[in-house]
């Protein structure tokens, strides 16, 4: 985290950067060079899979293999740490905004327009005043890193976690309470939580947000609520 008169930024930094691509730039070039050496080790192991490419990399010695080989282990860690600082959830928090940066896509939340922030398992969850979801992101960085800046430049953060939590219900298959669209898109999203497909997920979310229906998950176990027109009364 960095703090100055103005903003604090929470996630990556100049020395997360530092770290992430030195650790896996270092371990790529490492296991590079060492490579020829694992391979002939792993060769004496009968059950260790990829035992073509194995004698392949074995097959070849000299000066030269561990240099192009560690090479390739070193740009293959810098890939690595490309990849992963773009699943890094970056905050800038100002007294004014919050911006919201991962995969290259920023989102800006006005502090007026936000109700209440507060942790949901690995997210972080940003409600409207409507009591709509402005916002849900995986956040890796320390809760209570992320509880003291918000708190810090005066948010309305929500030690209680939801503050809607006890209207939700558990979604029943084909529940009557909801309409047949409802029930469709929750059947194919319990699926895709079965499967882990994040995208999926979260358009599915977003696609039942539209319809009016929040949603929060339990493993694959799914919850729903309405928001009903009065929910701002709430915030009151």
């Amino acid at each position: 985290m960095r703090t100055d008169d103005q903003q604090t930024i929470i996630g990556y930094t100049r020395t997360t950067g530092i770290v992430l691509f030195g650790v896996l730039g270092g371990l790529g070039f490492f296991i590079g060079y060492f490579l020829p050496q694992i391979a002939t080790w792993a060769l004496t192991l009968p059950w260790v899979p990829f035992q073509g490419p194995l004698k392949l990399i074995h097959f070849f010695q000299g000066d030269w293999i561990h240099i192009v080989l560690a090479i390739i282990g070193l740009i293959a860690g810098i890939v690595l740490a490309f990849i992963a600082k773009r699943e890094i959830l970056i905050l800038k928090i100002t007294d004014q905004e919050v911006k919201l940066e991962i995969k290259e896509q920023v989102q800006t939340l006005l502090k007026n327009e936000i109700a209440a922030i507060f942790p949901d398992g690995k997210q972080l969850v940003f409600l409207g005043k409507s009591g709509y979801e402005l916002a849900r992101e995986n956040n890796d960085e320390s809760l209570k890193k992320v509880e003291e800046a918000f708190r810090f430049h005066d948010y309305p953060w929500s030690g209680m976690g939801d503050p809607f939590k006890e209207e939700y219900h558990r979604w029943i298959p084909d529940t009557s309470d909801l309409s047949p669209t409802v029930n469709a898109i929750l059947r194919a999203r319990e699926k895709a939580l079965q499967e882990k497909k994040e995208e999926d997920i979260k358009d599915f979310r977003l696609e039942l947000a539209k319809l009016g229906y929040i949603i929060r998950d339990e493993k694959t176990r799914q919850f729903w609520r309405p928001v009903s027109k009065d929910t701002s009364n709430k915030e009151d």
